[in-house]
């Protein structure tokens, strides 16, 4: 599969949510013009992303109240809710700055978690979390590294507060955790497994889902005139921001298969089309 006669980097995931996400909405890097934000819908009649984009707030959290209309929409990994207690948090987030040998590693609890910026598709962009020592902030990919509950990037927060019971002072509200509600399984760039398998139930060809989830491309024999994809010269995946190096023995090229390989990555798809073919 070729964009411009340039093999592709032809990522996919389990499910979008009913959503695709753009390769810079997950990831640092060099955009990817047929990996792009869409309704995951066939037809799409039921979200208009121009009118009612999804980076507003009020937006994604409707968006992620409707169950139906989508490709995915019959499966479990379509909507989803987990409740998280501060207990949980706390331990997640701090396993991942020692990791990372982030100064506020030693904190003791997490005071609030706010979605400061989302991408048109409603992806997290940016998340602030502030403990008693001090504020951190996450940056795409690095939320799903620094907690383990959230599928994807797409979900908004809702706190968890209990009453407190100490006297004389009047009841106040003690957080106690935050429930993550959101849509999709994976990363959410490019094809959708579960979408397409209901693309193929209505009849799709695997020409036609292709071009649906890498819009501008082409299935083609492979040729000595294609262009293997690499990383385009002067551009680098910038390093984590928390820690400023990588994990040790870790490059950067090695944070996406297609960094080491690309031509695997591009001819996956292959294998999981054969019953479609």
């Amino acid at each position: 599969m070729v964009y411009q006669n340039t093999l592709v980097d032809a990522l996919y995931s389990s499910t979008t949510g009913g959503v695709t996400a753009a390769f810079e909405e997950v990831w640092e890097g060099e955009p990817r013009p047929y990996l792009v934000t869409k309704i995951d819908a066939a037809p799409n009649g039921v979200w208009d992303l121009n009118m009612k984009p999804l980076d507003n707030e009020a937006n994604l959290r409707r968006f992620i109240q409707l169950k139906q209309g989508f490709n995915e929409s019959s499966w479990p990994t379509f909507r989803w809710q987990r409740e998280v207690s501060l207990a949980a948090l706390n331990q997640q987030l701090r396993v991942y700055l020692q990791k990372n040998q982030h100064p506020l590693a030693k904190f003791k609890a997490i005071q609030a978690l706010k979605v400061v910026k989302r991408s048109l598709g409603g992806r997290v962009q940016t998340l602030e979390v502030t403990t008693d020592l001090g504020g951190v902030t996450l940056h795409k990919d690095e939320i799903l590294r620094g907690f383990d509950d959230p599928q994807n990037l797409l979900f908004y927060l809702e706190p968890k507060y209990q009453a407190s019971t100490k006297q004389p002072a009047p009841k106040t509200k003690i957080l106690k955790g935050y429930s993550f509600i959101g849509g999709g399984f994976g990363h959410g760039v490019g094809l959708s497994q579960t979408g397409s398998y209901r693309l193929s139930e209505l009849g799709w060809s695997a020409t036609k889902i292709l071009s649906f989830y890498y819009p501008g491309t082409q299935v083609q024999p492979l040729t000595p005139s294609i262009v293997y994809w690499q990383q385009p010269v002067g551009v680098t995946a910038p390093l984590p921001s928390l820690s400023g190096s990588l994990p040790p023995g870790q490059k950067p090229s090695q944070r996406l298969l297609s960094g080491r390989l690309p031509f695997l990555r591009s001819l996956e798809w292959v294998f999981d089309w054969l019953a479609f073919l």
